[in-house]
C-alpha cells in the first residue's frame, strides 16, 4: 500500500531520534546578535552565557570524543560505555551522478568493526557547534577520517546526545563521507605527521 502523500519515506525513529531534536536545538537559541556580540564576534552558538553551560559544552564534546577515541584504540567496550544501546548510527554519501545513499548500523556492527581493524581509525573533530538544553544536546562538527596513515574521507558529524546519571551519552550519530573539495580536512594537517 503507497505511503500517504503526507508521510515520508524516511524512517520515523531517524526522524524522531535525529532530525527533529537537530530542528529543536537549531531554533532553541535563535536570536538576532546584540551590539555586544557583534564587537566580541560571538553569538549564543559560540559564547556560552554561564560557567554551567560552558562545563555541559566540555562534557557533550568529552563525549563525541570518547567515540573518536574507541575508534582510533579499538576499544569497543569505550564505545558501548558512551552510546545508548540502541543508538541511530547513520552514513550518508553522494555518489559520483549525485544520488545519495544512506547506510545504517547498529552499536553491535561499530563494536565489531574497530574491534576487528587491523589499523586505527582516527576521526578528528573541529570548529564543533554545541547546543545544550537541559538533557538534551547536539553537536554538529566538521571532521577528518584516517585508516592508519592514510587520509580516507571527510565531512560532517551531527550528534545528539542526552544527559543521563552517569553522564552524557549518545543517542544518534550521523555523518557524511566525501572528499575535498565537497569537504575540508582538519585544519591542524594530517594527524601525527601522516602522508596524505
Amino acid at each position: 500500500m503507497p505511503l500517504p502523500p503526507w508521510r515520508s519515506t524516511v524512517p520515523d525513529r531517524f526522524v524522531r531520534f535525529v532530525l527533529l531534536p537537530c530542528l529543536v536545538l537549531s531554533f532553541a537559541g535563535c536570536r538576532p546578535p546584540s551590539a555586544t556580540d557583534r564587537d566580541r564576534g560571538t553569538s549564543d552558538a559560540a559564547a556560552p552565557a554561564s560557567a554551567g553551560d560552558s562545563g555541559a559544552r566540555a562534557e557533550v564534546l568529552a563525549a563525541l570524543q570518547s567515540v573518536f577515541d574507541a575508534l582510533a584504540s579499538g576499544d569497543s567496550a569505550l564505545l558501548t560505555r558512551v552510546m545508548e544501546p540502541d543508538v541511530q548510527l547513520v552514513s550518508i554519501e553522494e555518489d559520483a551522478e549525485g544520488a545519495t545513499g544512506v547506510e545504517h548500523r547498529t552499536l553491535q556492527q561499530m563494536a565489531a568493526r574497530i574491534a576487528d581493524a587491523e589499523e586505527p581509525f582516527i576521526e578528528r573533530m573541529f570548529e564543533p557547534v554545541v547546543h545544550v538544553a537541559g538533557p538534551l544536546a547536539t553537536v554538529w562538527t566538521p571532521y577528518d577520517f584516517y585508516v592508519g596513515e592514510r587520509f580516507s574521507h571527510c565531512g560532517v558529524d551531527v550528534a545528539t546526545l542526552v544527559r543521563r546519571e552517569g553522564g552524557w551519552r549518545i543517542v544518534s550519530l550521523s555523518w557524511t563521507r566525501a572528499q575535498p573539495p565537497a569537504c575540508d580536512r582538519h585544519p591542524d594537517g594530517p594527524p601525527g605527521g601522516a602522508g596524505g
